[in-house]
């Protein structure tokens, strides 16, 4: 019945009209649709992209950090091979190039130990006064527990 209405009320001259208004309004509704979706897509695009040069540069961090743990490990292999009572100075030297702030902190903690004070440990290991307070009272408390 409703169909009937609605060629009652549109004769054969709107007709065409009418079926090209609702085809024009359908095609706008796609273009509108894909620009969202090619916006989207682009906006994923540059995501996929920032994401690729993130990798990149950590792969190449990795790879750096690789070198520096195997330069590392054959300056362990120098130390292990130099006998410190043959050559102690230079035994000294690549310990103090493989680990500078592990060696500070431990030769502060041995230092502490022995009842040196804090000031020769600010002045042996280069340590900031709260570093060296710290290391002396908790080394002090290990020897009194």
């Amino acid at each position: 019945m409703q169909l009937n209405l609605l060629t009652t009320s549109i004769d054969g001259f709107s007709m065409p009209i009418f079926i090209l208004l609702v085809s024009v309004l359908f095609l706008c509704a796609v273009s509108l649709m894909l620009f969202r979706i090619t916006r989207k897509l682009s906006q994923e695009y540059q995501q996929v992209k920032s994401i690729k040069d993130d990798l990149k540069a950590f792969s190449v961090a990795a790879i750096g950090v690789g070198k520096r743990v195997l330069q590392l490990e054959r300056r362990q292999q120098q130390i292990l091979k130099i006998s410190p009572e043959k050559n102690p100075s230079e035994a000294e030297k690549i310990i103090t190039y493989v680990e500078p702030a592990s060696q500070t902190y431990d030769e502060a903690a041995h230092m502490a130990r022995q009842g040196k004070n804090i000031e020769a440990i600010i002045h042996r290991c280069g340590l900031s006064h709260s570093e060296a307070e710290l290391i002396f009272l908790m080394n002090r408390l290990d020897k009194v527990s």
